[in-house]
């Protein structure tokens, strides 16, 4: 189905105002179309017989038809507006829904600014076409075959001699659509990069300034935009060179009629007002030809952008919810990685072969380097991804995935896997079952994503806020809770003293993504959204990096009685943390190395131990250097 056609079909779901519009604008137009006859009837009637009796007659029918015809296409476009605005309102909702079902994957293959221009501009262009394109479309049609109609009834002979310019209305209208469509789709494609690259720069505009890029910004957004104009002038030059080709078809044909009318009213065979009214018809064919033309561009640049607003509704999600979900009340806590491998795309596996069992109400540190796989694992606790669902192996450090054929393919050999087993150089590997991620005993693809998110708190290393108030940033998942229970959360935040300094207290407004507060009071805010959410397990990504160590020893004194009983998840380098977790995981390269208590691993003497005690040697420069300050060296 094309794109056009698929927004006639929400278009016809409001099918009265849809039919009422078209209606409305081809009775409309009979009424323009038929105007001309009075006026035949005014020259031979009237001005040639002398018949002035009936002037007033034929004056009152000409003013009758243009009343109709201005009432009639006034209702038209009323009626049109309003269908116009109600198709828009449920697309834009039908896309604001779809965005809120995408999963992460889709947010990390598609720039924030193309997704933007999808849901405003190209929507606001599919709006302009509901109104317009439809109508002037049809209208231009209607008149065109009611023209010719009444062309027949004046001069049959002289109508087949503009029949003759069908054919090149036609070939207009298909080469116009295929040399003008690609350029608009183009521009539009390049609208979104240009939008991308603005909304980067609005949003990190601090860090612009404070390295003083704006100079090279200002290049890369300039880069951009002559991109986009580049394409917008070469599709304004199409559009220049095409719209005027029918009305000048039109032009040459009303010469022409006006020569062979004349020779036909000069022999006798047409009157004095059939001359004149067949020469006003013909001129009224240059209407059509205009409102065609029009028409097109607009049909041409509504399909590029119900293409790229479709695009949304299309792309298939990766994350889909069971066809019979288990139920999930409640849960316990228990989370158990069992053979996890994972790939955001391709063979570059993030995670591999990972097994983990947390029982419930343990806390668990997440230690390792950047890229050592710690967020991606305790992402799919929550779904945002999903494990790998083909079977994968490590070879000599390496991942790999096998094909449906249980096959798989190292170097130049193709090895099969033989009754579990798949033996390269000798050496036979163990084939598992392809991993899962379970809460509860339960795999956490068998659980509507909604439920299974809804008993987990998280708290991100770069916390969003929403411009509103702080009690309502606080209150996000559970908006029904009371003043009390926010401030309760507050506290244990260590964010309620702050906030009752503020003049409007919890009514107070942030700003956009929270820029009137510190990075601290951000995190606290953020971990009082998540702890008044009251969740069975509870994801801390890191959330104490923006505070200082005093707030953070705050925080974790409230923390430490808030995460009884609930399974916590915590990537962090700080040592309080490291060591009061009941199981410390360190990982590398996607993989497991090391997992224990703190005082195990440090009886290993393995690679926690090394970075225990650099952490460790870190805080010690770092309190040294505080208590400095504070005696004054390098105070007031």
């Amino acid at each position: 189905m094309g794109y056009i056609s698929r927004l006639t079909q929400y278009a016809l779901k409001y099918r009265g105002h849809f039919f009422g519009f078209l209606t409305a604008a081809g009775i409309g137009t009979v009424f323009n179309v038929i105007s001309p006859l009075v006026l035949v009837e005014i020259i031979d009637s009237v001005i040639v017989l002398g018949d002035y009796g009936l002037l007033v007659t034929y004056t009152l029918l000409y003013l009758a038809l243009t009343a109709f015809y201005m009432i009639f296409d006034t209702t038209g476009r009323y009626v049109a507006a309003l269908m116009a605005q109600h198709v828009i309102y449920d697309l834009r909702s039908e896309l604001y829904d779809s965005l809120m079902e995408k999963d992460l994957a889709f947010y990390d293959q598609n720039e924030t600014g193309q997704i933007l221009a999808r849901v405003t501009t190209d929507v606001t262009t599919m709006r302009e076409f509901l109104f317009w394109g439809y109508r002037v479309i049809f209208i231009g049609i209607v008149t065109l075959i009611g023209t010719y109609i009444v062309m027949w009834t004046v001069s049959p002979e002289l109508t087949l001699i503009m029949l003759t310019l069908v054919p090149f209305i036609f070939t207009f209208v298909i080469v116009f659509a295929k040399k003008v469509r690609p350029v608009l789709y183009a521009a539009r494609s390049q609208y979104g990069v240009l939008s991308s690259v603005l909304a980067e720069n609005v949003v990190g505009m601090r860090v612009v300034q404070s390295f003083a890029t704006a100079d090279r910004e200002y290049a890369r957004v300039d880069e951009e935009n002559r991109g986009f104009l580049k394409l917008r002038v070469e599709a304004l030059r199409l559009l220049s060179f095409y719209r005027p080709i029918l009305p000048t078809i039109f032009g040459i044909a009303v010469g022409a009629l006006i020569y062979f009318g004349g020779t036909g009213y000069d022999a006798g065979g047409l009157s004095f007002g059939q001359f004149v009214g067949f020469v006003t018809l013909v001129s009224m064919l240059v209407l059509p030809g205009r409102f065609l033309s029009w028409g097109v561009g607009m049909y041409q640049r509504a399909s590029a952008s119900a293409e790229r607003a479709f695009y949304i509704l299309d792309v298939r999600d990766e994350l889909m919810d069971p066809a019979e979900p288990v139920c999930v009340d409640e849960i316990k806590g228990a989370v158990d990685f069992e053979n996890v491998y994972f790939s955001y795309r391709g063979n570059n596996f993030i995670l591999q072969g990972v097994d983990l069992h947390v029982k419930p109400g343990q806390v668990v540190a997440l230690l390792g380097g950047t890229g050592s796989g710690k967020t991606s694992l305790i992402n799919l606790i929550p779904r945002f991804y999903d494990v790998d669902d083909q079977r994968a192996f490590v070879y000599e450090g390496k991942a790999y995935r096998l094909n449906d054929k249980n096959c798989v393919e190292i170097g130049e050999k193709k090895l099969m896997v033989v009754d579990e087993e798949l033996e390269i150089d000798c050496q036979k590997i163990a084939i598992r079952k392809p991993g899962r991620v379970l809460v509860d005993g339960v795999d956490v693809r068998s659980y509507r994503i909604e439920d299974i998110r809804r008993h987990i708190g998280i708290v991100h290393q770069d916390p969003f806020l929403f411009t509103d108030s702080i009690r309502e940033n606080i209150a996000f998942a559970r908006p029904e809770a009371t003043l009390e229970e926010v401030q309760s959360a507050a506290e244990a935040a260590m964010i309620h003293d702050f906030v009752m300094t503020l003049e409007k207290g919890y009514d107070t407004v942030i700003g956009e993504r929270g820029i009137t507060l510190s990075g601290g009071q951000k995190q606290r805010v953020a971990i009082a959204r998540a702890l008044l959410a009251n969740p069975k397990i509870l994801i801390l990504d890191d959330s104490t990096s923006s505070v200082d160590a005093k707030t953070e020893m705050m925080i974790q004194k409230a923390l430490e009685n808030l995460m009884a009983g609930r399974t916590t998840f915590i990537i962090t380098h700080r040592l309080s943390t490291i060591r009061n977790a009941d199981l410390i995981v360190m990982m590398e390269k996607g993989q497991i190395v090391e997992m224990g208590s703190h005082e195990y691993l440090i009886s290993q003497e393995g690679l926690y131990s090394s970075i225990f005690h650099t952490l460790t040697e870190m805080e010690l420069a770092a309190s040294y250097v505080g208590t400095k300050t504070e005696g004054g060296d390098f105070g007031e």
